[in-house]
């Protein structure tokens, strides 16, 4: 009688759960703790304390946040981890030569037996989703606070992360031959790329000036674990009659991410089947299974080891104390790239040959070809081929461009200070000699200064440098550029509104001079707002009041300014346990006509200059001076 071949096979189905029924135990478990236990917790803690003010609105967007929160990060973790757990149990036999030879002579197709495994263990992750899904429902029906809708989000969530990080630990197990290797390769691809633009501007930041390592990431859907937690729920917010700001609702926006992930799942899944059905099966054991992968594995483990080891090299060998700069800088670190180069080549030379007997014959050939291209790529950056150092984008382009130096951070939007930003911006490159040949030096004063321009497409566009005065006079022209009127009014724009019932502490410290000791004069909430609104706000908009000074030397500091600063602190309060804060301190100036009056009908006080107090305490030694932002 012909035996028949099958597609599928039950035995093998059900078998995978019996043997392995502790994974998806363990995964049952952490789930209800996570999430009906928790949301139980927490409803019953909220309901006992009322801290939702009677209003259920509240009390139902705190149940919400619980959920969104343990679908993404939760689900993001849950499922990276246990779905590798049942790749690992439902193809193991693609690892062991006996039971791998044993499998493929039952008449069942190849195929058959990649889908009876891989049904069987995304299907028992399924059925504990819903399981999980219903208990909720019971725990949210038992305080009347349920929101079906939400909940079937939240299995949507999970099932659709279930969906891709089985897939591509199934697309994982079809690449190599060792149990061992699958939870490796499975980790390197699901951050590779997030890591590798880390990494590669870390590098950057070392020998090409103006590279920043906090550049954003345009790679990071590539890296789906990282792109997947990055994905937030908005809340939705409301003030209430006694002026607290509450949450009243969440709203997710990433389901059309987890929508493309899952449906890339499905296909890791067909290729992963479509490569175990062409497989040679001798390759159990071997650390890369198909063949023309080989030498890619072997390149980019190199590469890899180049970006991670001689970054670390790097630092290690020079820490914090780097005088290095220009071509010595970039000699230096291409000897340490190399040194990583030069590990992760051998290292996969030896995984794939499975012998240490690799330092002969052609494979120096590789490595040395592997060496010539990171030197050309790094001498290729340090003298711009690409054009990276000079690529200042138009002003057509710019949306805006946000500026830090020493602390101090604008925005700004309006076209003539944009043409001042760039041009300020390209003699910062132009004087890059100058900057880099102060590199670690002590003897001038330095400042970190970043561009982030926001572009009309979307884009961000980021630089960072350190500049050094007085070789050159950019921090000058930098120092009039933040203090013009809307640079002003960037740096000094506080993220809560200015109400008497969002301030909650105030006061103005000044130098006495009959005691000569600096004196601390608390503010009602009352007077805070009155100076602010009333004084600090005109006279900031007379362009008398909100200045700094990054350069001390040779300036109207000492006399221009008042050893005296009123400081005021925000708080917003959504509820109890949910608070924004914010601070705005503010140096008072011998112009600011209307705050100075205040003052002085408030508490009759003469204010001492920078100058006067200096003398009076006998200030000499010049540390007053120091560069940086000291009167804003």
């Amino acid at each position: 009688m012909k035996s028949k071949t099958s597609c599928f096979n039950r035995t093998l189905f059900f078998n995978l759960f019996k043997r392995f029924w502790p994974i998806f135990a363990a995964y049952l478990a952490i789930w209800l703790i996570i999430l009906p236990v928790a949301l139980g917790n927490s409803l019953g803690y909220e309901i006992s304390q009322n801290t939702y003010n009677n209003d259920l609105r509240i009390l139902l967007a705190d149940a919400v946040s619980r959920v969104y929160s343990s679908g993404i990060t939760g689900g993001v973790i849950m499922s990276g981890i246990f779905c590798l757990l049942t790749a690992m149990a439902a193809f193991s036999y693609l690892y062991n030569p006996r039971s791998v030879s044993m499998l493929c002579s039952l008449p069942i197709k190849r195929e058959g037996v990649f889908l009876s495994a891989f049904s069987s263990g995304i299907l028992w992750l399924l059925v504990s989703n819903v399981i999980v899904f219903l208990v909720s429902v019971g725990v949210e029906t038992s305080y009347g606070v349920l929101q079906m809708g939400n909940l079937l989000q939240w299995l949507a969530m999970v099932c659709m992360m279930n969906l891709f990080f089985f897939g591509f630990a199934a697309f994982c197990a079809s690449l190599t031959g060792h149990l061992l290797v699958l939870p490796f390769l499975y980790a390197v691809l699901n951050f590779t790329a997030y890591a590798v633009e880390l990494f590669l501007m870390k590098l950057m930041a070392i020998f090409i000036y103006g590279a920043s390592t906090g550049d954003s990431f345009n790679l990071i859907w590539l890296s789906p674990a990282v792109k997947m937690l990055s994905t937030k729920a908005e809340s939705l917010t409301e003030t209430m009659a006694d002026g607290s700001v509450n949450t009243i609702g969440y709203s997710y926006h990433g389901w059309g991410a987890l929508g493309i992930y899952a449906a890339v799942g499905l296909a890791f899944a067909l290729s992963a089947m479509l490569l175990i059905r062409r497989r040679r099966m001798e390759t159990a054991g071997d650390v890369v299974a198909i063949r023309p992968l080989k030498p890619i594995f072997k390149y980019c483990l190199s590469a890899g080891c180049a970006l991670v080891f001689g970054t670390a090299i790097y630092w290690v060998a020079l820490g914090s104390n780097n005088s290095l700069y220009g071509v010595k800088c970039m000699f230096f670190l291409l000897i340490c790239v190399l040194i990583g180069a030069f590990i992760g080549y051998f290292a996969a030379e030896m995984l794939l040959l499975k012998t240490v007997r690799v330092f002969k014959g052609r494979t120096w050939i590789g490595f040395g070809i592997t060496a010539a291209l990171m030197a050309v790529l790094i001498l290729c950056g340090e003298f711009d081929v690409f054009g990276y150092e000079r690529n200042i984008p138009d002003s057509s382009r710019i949306q805006s461009v946000s500026i830090s130096c020493s602390g101090e951070n604008i925005e700004l939007k309006q076209g003539d200070n944009i043409n001042t930003a760039r041009a300020i911006h390209s003699s910062i490159v132009s004087h890059k000699e100058k900057n880099e040949a102060l590199t670690g030096s002590s003897r001038q004063n330095s400042y970190n200064v970043t561009f982030l321009y926001s572009l009309k497409n979307g884009n961000l566009l980021k630089r960072a440098y350190n500049i050094y005065y007085p070789a050159t006079d950019d921090i000058l022209s930098l120092t009039d550029l933040m203090n013009c009127k809307e640079a002003v009014n960037s740096r000094k724009e506080t993220k809560i509104p200015v109400d008497t019932r969002n301030i909650i502490d105030a006061s103005i410290g000044y130098f006495d001079r009959v005691t000569t000791t600096y004196v601390n004069i608390p503010l009602t909430a009352a007077q805070a707002y009155a100076l602010y609104t009333n004084c600090i706000v005109p006279d900031m908009d007379d362009g008398t009041m909100g200045k700094l000074w990054f350069v001390t030397e040779g300036t109207d500091y000492d006399k221009s300014v008042y050893d005296c600063s009123v400081s005021i602190t925000f708080i917003s309060r959504n509820k109890a346990s949910d608070r924004t804060n914010d601070f705005f301190r503010m140096t008072f100036t011998v112009n600011a006509a209307r705050s100075n009056k205040w003052i002085k009908d408030n508490f009759g006080l003469s204010l001492c200059t920078v100058e006067e107090s200096n003398k009076i305490m006998q200030l000499t030694d010049g540390n007053k001076k120091v560069a940086y932002a000291k009167a804003s």
